[in-house]
Parts: structure tokens; sequence; C-alpha cells
């Protein structure tokens, strides 16, 4: 599977090629280099970050609501400068950058200042049990305490708020360990967090490749990552050892069905868009089409017209509409990828020009792939898709789960309830119905996958509980009244508790009427005292 995001947590040094800079994919331009965070230095922003965690902790949840509804305003302020600094990193287009990263970073703060007060309400219950019919219990939901993000890459804003602002909103501290190919980024999302008031050591940035995020694993109390399924397992790893709980987003072959009463046209500016956007490098994206054959070559034809109306260029070009890859080695995989479906048989329908420079990969559409070529078995990271005809919808489901991945899919269909019917025989943590992609980007749905995608999810209700422990206090009002089962045990006891086990569950009226003489004695009369 590609890596999207930071190299294996292993302990060794940082190699030279991984250390954090500011690089341009489109040029190769070094303009900022950042000090690498060895274990000390982690060690360090994560006591820094635990000694003050209490007192963020404090606040009450409408007051942290409020400094992160400032955050907005700040990055709202600094939208086009946040834009371009994605652009040029990252390499997609900046309105791209502008419309993705910022729009829905700005949307996550806004759900999440309205939905975290709530969440975290106290709530309480009696109990339904009928042995516990005097316990009132109550509900409460406290932060972890310090909280480590490895994030990645490909979208380097909004990912990493995915859990760092609910994480804050419900009181923990964030130490957050970016990508090595995406720091300043991160640091423009620290300026804006503290300019808006959360407190230096509540949210950190710690600079660094596999050896800083194998460090923070060892010292935070959960860690969030997104990247690859084999470095994913090494977090997971290293998080079971010390026994605290890591939530994965791992990457996804995600499976596009076009089935024969779609709107063809429709379906084919969609996919175009939701495999080739950000050059192809979303974890979310349709990468892996199947078509029914009765609609294959005119959704083909279709598709070839779409994507080749695109162009492809340097990301800070307003004309481009696919960027660069971002770096050398993400185009070798992609690259290898695609020589290796060639050799299998597949067939080029539509090759993309681009301009020279290192880390351009032709946007590429083939069909003719063979089931175990690397395209369909593998994570395609990067702007290569393969289109698959099928029989019928049976066979789509089947090839789509076909794969030890289940992040996401679409269903393209003019009939919505077959739609829905089909997408509850997917295999996938989310299925959209008439789009793709976008459900990665929407605050209320929850994100995660099934199988090899992953742990856990972010957005909604579901994403917030990632952020806290559920606490359960049960409280017995009735001080002074013994407990039933208390000790004092003899036959006479024993023979209470077997009457109060038939009338508690007993099928038949009679004998669970028989036996509440005893129930009320055992109840209301207990006797032996101990």
């Amino acid at each position: 599977m590609t890596n999207h995001a930071t190299e294996a947590p292993t302990g060794h040094a940082q190699p030279a090629s991984r250390l954090p800079e500011s690089r341009d994919p489109a040029t190769g331009e070094v303009w900022q280099r950042y000090p690498v965070a060895d274990e000390q230095a982690v060690r360090i922003a994560v006591a820094r970050a635990r000694a003050a965690q209490p007192d963020w902790a404090a606040r009450p949840a409408l007051m942290r609501a409020e400094v992160i509804r400032l955050f907005t305003q700040k990055l709202l302020a600094r939208r086009e400068e946040a834009a371009c600094l994605v652009a040029r990193e990252n390499g997609k287009p900046v309105g791209e950058a502008l419309g993705v990263d910022v729009g829905v970073t700005l949307g996550l703060a806004d759900y999440f200042v309205g939905a975290t007060p709530r969440f975290l309400r106290a709530r309480w219950h009696r109990s339904s049990m009928l042995a516990a019919w005097r316990k009132r219990v109550t509900l409460v939901k406290e932060p972890y305490g310090v909280v480590g993000i490895i994030s990645p890459w490909n979208y380097p804003m909004f990912l990493p708020l995915s859990s760092a602002l609910p994480a804050l909103l419900c009181g923990n501290a964030v130490v957050n360990k970016p990508s090595e190919w995406t720091p300043g980024v991160a640091e423009l999302v620290k300026e804006c967090l503290h300019d808006a008031g959360v407190p230096l050591d509540i949210y950190q940035v710690v600079h660094g490749a596999g050896a800083t995020g194998a460090a923070l694993c060892e010292e935070v109390d959960k860690v969030f990552f997104t990247g690859s399924e084999a470095t994913g397992r090494k977090v997971a790893m290293a998080c079971a050892r010390r026994l605290i709980p890591c939530a994965l987003e791992l990457g996804g072959s995600d499976p596009a069905l076009v089935l024969a009463d779609a709107n063809l046209a429709h379906a084919a500016s969609g996919i175009a868009w939701a495999r080739f956007s950000n050059a192809g490098q979303t974890c979310v994206a349709a990468k892996r089409v199947f078509v029914e054959a009765s609609v294959h070559d005119e959704f083909l034809r279709l598709l070839i017209a779409a994507v080749g109306q695109l162009k492809v260029g340097p990301g800070t070009d307003d004309a481009t509409d696919i960027g660069p890859m971002i770096r050398p080695e993400q185009r070798a995989t992609i690259a290898a990828q695609h020589a290796d479906a060639m050799a299998r048989g597949a067939r080029e329908v539509l090759r993309l020009e681009t301009p020279p420079g290192d880390c351009y990969f032709p946007p590429t559409i083939l069909t003719d792939v063979s089931a175990d070529s690397r395209a369909m078995t593998d994570e395609t990271f990067g702007p290569l898709l393969p289109v698959t005809k099928v029989r019928d919808v049976d066979e789509a489901i089947a090839r789509a789960n076909d794969t030890t991945l289940g992040l996401s899919a679409s269903v393209w269909t003019g009939d919505v309830t077959r739609g829905i019917a089909v997408a509850q025989r997917l295999q996938a943590g989310s299925v959209l119905i008439n789009d793709a992609c976008t459900s990665a980007g929407i605050s209320d749905v929850p994100h995660g996958g099934f199988k090899a995608s992953g742990l856990g999810k972010v957005h909604g209700d579901l994403g917030l509980q990632e952020c806290v422990r559920t606490k359960a206090i049960a409280v017995d009002w009735f001080q002074a009244w013994r407990q039933p089962w208390w000790f004092g045990y003899g036959p006479e006891h024993r023979a209470e508790i077997d009457a109060f086990l038939c009338a508690a569950h007993g099928s038949a009226l009679l004998d669970r009427a028989r036996a509440l003489p005893k129930v009320l004695r055992l109840v209301f009369a207990p006797s032996r005292k101990v």
C-alpha cells in the first residue's frame, strides 16, 4: 500500500531524505527546513502538555468552544495564505486547497464548536435491572489527557484537525507530529490556534519522521494516526505494549460501481474528480471502477472526454486542474503499478501530457486490468484509474469487496432505493450514492474503515467519543438500607435469591406470583447482618 503519511515508527535515526522541509513538488525548491524533535524533545513537549492540561480541562466547555470559534475567524482571515501554502507544499491547485483543505477545516470547526458542549453534558438514568432499581447511574465523559496525532501530507490541514479540534474541545492537550513533507502548514495551523487563545503548551507541534512518531507513541495517552497499513500496524503494536488506545485511518482501495441505470455523464464527471483531484492522492478516491457491461463503452467514452479536458501543471497556476505528486518516490510507486498492469495485459485508453518535473505522473485511464495486478490489489495513491467491465451488479459487488481494505465506496444509479440496497452489501465504512470522496469531509458523517482500513472514527458523535473516556457513577440514595445480596448467607437467603430469580426472569405467571412473598422479604426485611 502506498504510504501517504509518516514512515513507520522505528526508533531509528531520521533518514536524510525524510528530514522535515518545505519543498515545492512542482519545482523542487526548498525554502525552509525545520529542526527534528528527538526522543528527549518529544518527552519534554508531552510533559509540558501534561502539566498544562488540567487547567484547560477545568475550563467550561463553552469557554473552550469560544476559543475554537475564534480559531475559525483567524483561519478565515488567513485563508488565501493558507491555501497557497498547502498548494506550494503539497502541489494541489490553490483553488482546490481553498475549497477542500481550508473549507473543510472551517466546517469541522463550526460543527464541533456547536456539538461538543452538548456531547459532553452528563447523562443519567435509572437502572433497568430489577436488582439495581435503587441505582441512579450518571455517565460522564472525561478527556484522556495528552493526545498524540501523527498526521499525513495529502490533506495536511483538515485531516489532523479532524482529531485535534474535538480533542481540544473535550479538554485534552494535543501534540501533533505532522508529515515531514508539509511542516509549514502545521506551523500555520498552530499559529492560528495560539492566536485564538489555545495555550502554547496545550497545542504543540513536533517535527520529524518515523523516530519522532515512535517517541510520541511512547509518551501520550492516545494516538490518532493517518497513513499506510504497514505503519498503522506498527503504531497499533506500540500502543498495545503500553495498553493505550489508538484510532487508525489506513487508506483504501475504494470501488465505484456504475450501474446500468445511472446518469452516465454525471457519473463520469463525479468519478473523474473523485479519482484525479489532489493528483489522486486521496484515501477515499475512486480507485477501482466497475461498470455494468451494457453501459461500459458509453461510460468509458464520457469518462475519457471528461478527464481529457483537464490540465496538468503546478498548483500555483489557476488554470491547473491536476498538480504534481508530492515527491518523486510517490511517483515511482504509481509508475511501478502502471508498469505491472501493462505487463499483465492492461490497455491504456487515456494518458494526459504533463510538464517536465520529477513529481508529475500523467493522469491515466486503463482498461482490461487483470484482477491480480497491483493497480487492483494495492492502494493506488496517484492519478491512475482502472475501469473494469462486469456482467451485472452482483459481479460488481463481488469485485468491489475483493480487497483487504474497506474505507469507502460509491454507487452510481438512477434508482436510489436500489443504490441503498447495493450499499448495504458493500464492505466499507461509508458508501456514497451518486457522489464519491466527499464523505471524508462531511462534519457529522462518521469516517473510518472496515478490515485493514483501520480502527475508530472521526467526525460526528463517534469522532467525539474517540476523544473521551466514559465514566459511570452509580449512586444508591438509600445509604442505611443494606443490600439484600450482602453477607449473611444461609438456606433462607439462598431460597430468597432463588425466588427473586424466578420472579424476575420466569416465564410462568403463576410461578412468578408464588415467588413474590420471599422476594419482598429479601428486599424489604433483610435480617442477616455482617
